[in-house]
């Protein structure tokens, strides 16, 4: 989970220096000026301009990679939005603003000696250039971060497809979907009342971040549970819904002193899963949405219900347990056909639970 986790931010970070790298040369190529990287950013002292656009790249991209870390929703949730904001941008702009006066040419010697006159010399001056670039320095941050929050809110296949278009014409794809829900939620928000509850959701959402690292896609969220959606290609045969599941849960179990000291509870989820086909398709005029439709995810909805009925935390259709390859990790049990709600057809259940390794 660790190695999965280190994998993503890593991943994360080379995009950015991509992105970056790529604003910097497009900077150079609509202006004609690559003064600004020659004069400020020349503190490793590199003779080749393509050079200093990477070493300033992969900066940039380490400062917003740690004030990402800085603005994460667990440590500013409780903060005004206002406050929020204007701390958040202020940041932004001295980081940038520091960098390109720190990044210019004088020695880490004449810092030791107190030789701050013959520093301020050499700094250059804020001329045009300066305001220029830091102009599209910040529009390039907020188109960054318009990019990422569009990523994040459609996630990443359907950003693409959006991206380039792909999703203005109803598609049919088949995809797994798994409606995942916390157990006795009504009982727990009756017991924390709504706005502790409203903290309890946002705190398992947040966690939810783990299916990304087994290829799921947040689809939607409902209120005190998740749909989410897959692939179907190796996500079957290697089981990776499964692992996403299980795995969701252990990192839910790992923060159980979190969990008891702030709620008096642990959240418990049940999901019900199911595969098929589907259309998908981008609606809406004044607030577009990306939808999927099909009888699959109202399936995956009924197999989710069953599992109060029978007692058990996982459940998934037949027509997923015959094509699910990598069965050796996992407890498959026959429930038998059950005719779902709203179902004409009876279809078959299987109950999935994790095989204890021995130590």
């Amino acid at each position: 989970m660790k190695s999965n986790r280190l994998a993503k931010h890593l991943k994360y970070l080379v995009y950015q220096i991509i992105f970056w790298y790529a604003i910097f040369l497009f900077y150079i190529f609509i202006s004609g000026d690559d003064t600004v990287f020659t004069t400020y950013f020349n503190l490793l002292r590199l003779d080749n301009l393509y050079n200093n656009l990477f070493v300033f790249a992969s900066a940039v991209s380490f400062l917003f990679f740690l004030l990402n870390f800085l603005f994460t929703d667990r440590f500013v949730r409780f903060l005004p939005v206002r406050t929020i904001v204007f701390f958040k941008w202020l940041v932004y702009f001295g980081s940038a603003f520091v960098l390109m006066l720190v990044a210019a040419r004088f020695s880490v010697n004449q810092i030791r000696e107190g030789h701050y006159e013959e520093i301020l010399q050499q700094i250059p001056k804020m001329d045009i250039h300066f305001f220029r670039f830091l102009a599209y320095f910040y529009l390039s941050g907020i188109i960054f971060n318009f990019l990422k929050g569009m990523r994040m809110r459609m996630g990443r296949m359907n950003f693409i497809r959006w991206f380039f278009g792909i999703l203005s014409k109803p598609r049919e794809e088949e995809r797994i979907f798994m409606f995942l829900d916390m157990k006795s939620s009504t009982t727990i928000a009756e017991k924390l009342f709504h706005r502790k509850f409203s903290y309890l959701m946002q705190d398992v959402f947040n966690n939810m971040t783990i299916f990304d690292a087994y290829h799921g896609e947040i689809y939607q969220y409902l209120g005190d549970g998740a749909i989410i959606s897959w692939t179907v290609n190796s996500e079957i045969v290697d089981g990776h819904y499964l692992k996403a599941y299980f795995a969701f849960r252990k990192r839910i179990s790992g923060r159980e002193r979190y969990f008891n000291r702030k709620y008096k509870l642990v959240p418990e989820f049940k999901a019900g899963v199911h595969v098929g086909h589907v259309m998908a398709l981008q609606v809406g005029q004044t607030r577009r949405d990306i939808s999927y439709n099909g009888d699959t995810i109202n399936t995956a909805a009924r197999i989710e219900s069953m599992c109060n009925e029978v007692h058990q935390d996982l459940l998934i259709s037949e027509d997923l347990y015959n094509r699910t390859e990598n069965k050796n990790a996992y407890i498959f049990k026959e429930i038998g056909r059950i005719k779902l709600k709203g179902k004409r057809k009876s279809t078959g259940i299987y109950q999935v639970k994790e095989r204890k390794t021995k130590v």
